[in-house]
């Protein structure tokens, strides 16, 4: 038995890789930006090179791997081995990617849902080490979700459980990726945030950002840290359409900790205040009380260090 995982995050806009040991460290790691819009094979043949280039780049031996963690957006199927629909990346499509990994690399790989593999990241070397629930949402491109009860992943019944950013809030409103209309993702991702927040300048609203600027979520927060009245508005709004998917959460799993985890979490506080502020008001008591939300302490790795524990969860190795 080797030393080393390698983890893959498989993101709308990034894709990544780590050498993770089996502590959860990572020693090495490689990411290029991901061919959304590429059909399915030049999407595989990606994530194959960035294996293939992370090994040579670290200078481990074949010997020393266990094997491989995928960590892919979108549902994937009861056995874990295919990726059967992807929001996010619209031709990534019943792909057995854990087969052709396993077979380019003669080693083992396991596929989870990216959202699955960030949760057990935060479980496993992260916030979540001394809970035994809890439930963490993915805010970038899109919104994922994982469920930990009883130290162990929630799958569901056809393994495609926790697709939180798919909670219908508001029945009537703009459609989703999946077909949905009103879907928390529209809203309150990165994505959503920044449609919002065009059509906010577009109504008239001054800003300092412009709406001729090619705007990303990570401008918004940068211009309501300079005081932009428009962007603190846009997050204090996205921090309440993410409360109200909260509160639910609450209800449903009464789970110890909510992780708040990807890119949208650079907004800091600026973000959580609101969150807090309509968990308090519209939850039970005794759910708000004993669910603590916090942000990720594995940062944009928790996907890429989850997707190696789930490897070893897999190869029933103590993690």
């Amino acid at each position: 038995m080797g030393n080393y995982i390698i983890g893959i995050d498989l993101g709308g806009t990034n894709l990544k890789a780590g050498i993770v040991d089996t502590d959860g460290k990572i020693l090495h790691r490689l990411s290029t930006k991901t061919n959304s819009h590429a059909d399915s094979q030049i999407i595989s043949n990606q994530i194959l090179l960035l294996i293939a280039e992370i090994i040579q780049g670290a200078r481990i031996k074949e010997s020393d791997m266990i094997g491989v963690g995928l960590g892919s957006p979108g549902l994937v199927d009861k056995r874990g081995e295919t990726v059967l629909f992807s929001p996010n990346l619209p031709r990534w499509r019943n792909i057995p990617i854990k087969r052709i990994v396993a077979e380019r690399f003669s080693k083992p790989c396991v596929l989870e849902n990216d959202a699955n593999a960030a949760a057990w990241g935060e479980k496993w070397a992260g916030a979540g080490k001394e809970v035994r629930s809890l439930v963490m949402l993915t805010l970038g491109t899109g919104i994922g979700g994982g469920i930990v009860i009883d130290n162990k992943l929630w799958r569901g019944a056809s393994n495609v459980a926790a697709e939180i950013g798919h909670m219908v809030i508001q029945m009537d409103g703009p459609q989703c990726n999946c077909g949905n209309r009103g879907c928390v993702e529209v809203y309150a991702s990165a994505t959503g945030m920044v449609r919002r927040f065009k059509e906010v300048l577009k109504s008239g609203k001054f800003s300092s950002l412009k709406i001729s600027d090619e705007i990303t979520a990570r401008m918004i927060s940068d211009a309501a840290f300079q005081g932009d009245r428009a962007s603190l508005d846009i997050i204090e709004e996205t921090g309440r359409y993410l409360g109200i998917a909260l509160i639910n959460i609450m209800h449903i799993l009464n789970p110890e900790m909510i992780v708040l985890a990807g890119g949208m979490i650079g907004s800091g506080e600026l973000l959580m205040n609101p969150i807090r502020q309509v968990t308090q008001r519209g939850a039970f008591e005794a759910s708000y009380k004993d669910t603590k939300i916090v942000f990720s302490q594995l940062g944009n790795d928790a996907g890429i260090i989850g997707a190696a524990g789930c490897l070893l969860t897999e190869l029933e190795i103590s993690v």
